[in-house]
C-alpha cells in the first residue's frame, strides 16, 4: 500500500480511522485487485466501528480537490465497485460470536423517511437537530453523538443543525455537503437538478467537479448539465414551502405546473405549446390544483377546463 495517500494522524485520531483512509487510497487505486476488494470485505466484517470510520473518511475524501467520492474503476476484469455497493454488500456479511451468528448492520442503512404527494412531516432526530420534510420526499438519516449523515434521494428538506463537534454531512446524488450548526435548505430534484441555500451557518460544497464554502445567506444550484450558479436568494421565498406555498418569478407555465403537481394527485396540465410559455410570477398555495388552475387562468387569460383527474390549461 502506497503510504504516500495517507494523512498523518489527526490528534485525538483513532488507528482505526487512518486503516479506514488507507482502504480509501487501495480501493482508489488503479492496480486495485479482487484480492483487495475481499480483504476489505473481511475488514469491515472484522469490527462494527469499522464500517462506520470508512464512511466518516469518505466524507473528508469527498470533499479533497482531485478526487472522487466513487473508487475509480480498476483494469478488467475486476469490476468498478463504488462505496455504496461495497457497504451494501458488507451487509450480508455473517459474523461468529457468542456461539452464534447474526448479520452485522453497517452504518450504510440509516433510517429511512419518506412523504407521499401533498404530506410534509417534521422530525427530531435523535442527537436533537431538527429535519423538515417536503411532499415527495424520500431521506435516510444516520444521527447520533459521534455519525451525523443524510441522504437525500429525492424532494427538499429543511435541516437545523444542532452545534456539534461532529459534522453534518448531507449526500444529495452529485452534491454532498458538509455543514456545520445553522439552518440549510436542500433540494433535489427527479433530473438530478440541486440546489442547497444556507439560511444560517456555513457549509462545506462539493458539486460538479469542484468545491466551494457557502455562507449564510447563499445558495448554490446545479442544472441536469451539471452547470452551477451561486446567488442570494430572498429569504422569504426560499422557506415559502414551509408553509405550503410556492412563489414564482417570471418562471414558464410549464415550470409552475411541474412544481404545482408535487403537492396534488390532480394533475395540471398544460394542453398546448404556446400556453406552456407563458409567464407567471406571484406566491400560491400547493395542494389545490382545481383552485390554482382557476386563478392561473384568470391571470393569463387561457381557458381552463378539468377532465377526470386532470385539470387542462389552454387549448
Amino acid at each position: 500500500m502506497d503510504e504516500g495517500l495517507v494523512s498523518p494522524d489527526m490528534p485525538g485520531e483513532r488507528p482505526m480511522a487512518r486503516t479506514a483512509a488507507e482502504w480509501i487510497a487501495r480501493l482508489n487505486a488503479d492496480e486495485r485487485t479482487v484480492d483487495d476488494e475481499q480483504a476489505f470485505r473481511a475488514w469491515i466484517a472484522a469490527d462494527p466501528a469499522h464500517a462506520a470510520d470508512f464512511e466518516r473518511a469518505t466524507d473528508i475524501w469527498a470533499l479533497v480537490p482531485g478526487t472522487d467520492a466513487a473508487v475509480r474503476p480498476a483494469p478488467a476484469p475486476v469490476r468498478s465497485l463504488s462505496r455504496r455497493r461495497m457497504m451494501a454488500a458488507c451487509a450480508g456479511t455473517l459474523v461468529v460470536g457468542g456461539g452464534g451468528m447474526a448479520i452485522m448492520q453497517t452504518a450504510m442503512a440509516g433510517t429511512r423517511y419518506r412523504t407521499g404527494i401533498g404530506e410534509q412531516r417534521r422530525l427530531t432526530l435523535p442527537e436533537g437537530s431538527a429535519l423538515f420534510l417536503d411532499t415527495d420526499t424520500d431521506v435516510r438519516v444516520l444521527a447520533s453523538a459521534s455519525r451525523r449523515r443524510l441522504w437525500l434521494e429525492r424532494g427538499r428538506v429543511a435541516l437545523t443543525v444542532k452545534p456539534s463537534a461532529v459534522p453534518f454531512a448531507i449526500d444529495a446524488g452529485r452534491g454532498r455537503f458538509v455543514a456545520g450548526s445553522g439552518r440549510f435548505d436542500v433540494r433535489r430534484d427527479s433530473d438530478d437538478r440541486l440546489a442547497m441555500t444556507a439560511l444560517a451557518g456555513q457549509a462545506d460544497v462539493a458539486v460538479a467537479g469542484g468545491q466551494r464554502s457557502l455562507s449564510a445567506g447563499q445558495r448554490i444550484r446545479t442544472d441536469a448539465a451539471d452547470v452551477v450558479q451561486l446567488d442570494r436568494p430572498d429569504v422569504e421565498t426560499t422557506q415559502a414551502w414551509l408553509s405550503g406555498r410556492a412563489a414564482f418569478h417570471d418562471d414558464r407555465l410549464d415550470a409552475v405546473a411541474a412544481e404545482a403537481n408535487r403537492y396534488s394527485l390532480t394533475r395540471l396540465v398544460i394542453a398546448d405549446p404556446a400556453t406552456a410559455a407563458l409567464r407567471v410570477s406571484g406566491m400560491y398555495r400547493m395542494g389545490d390544483n382545481v383552485a390554482l388552475g382557476q386563478a392561473l387562468s384568470q391571470l393569463l387569460s387561457v381557458p381552463v377546463r378539468q377532465v377526470d383527474d386532470r385539470v387542462l390549461l389552454g387549448g
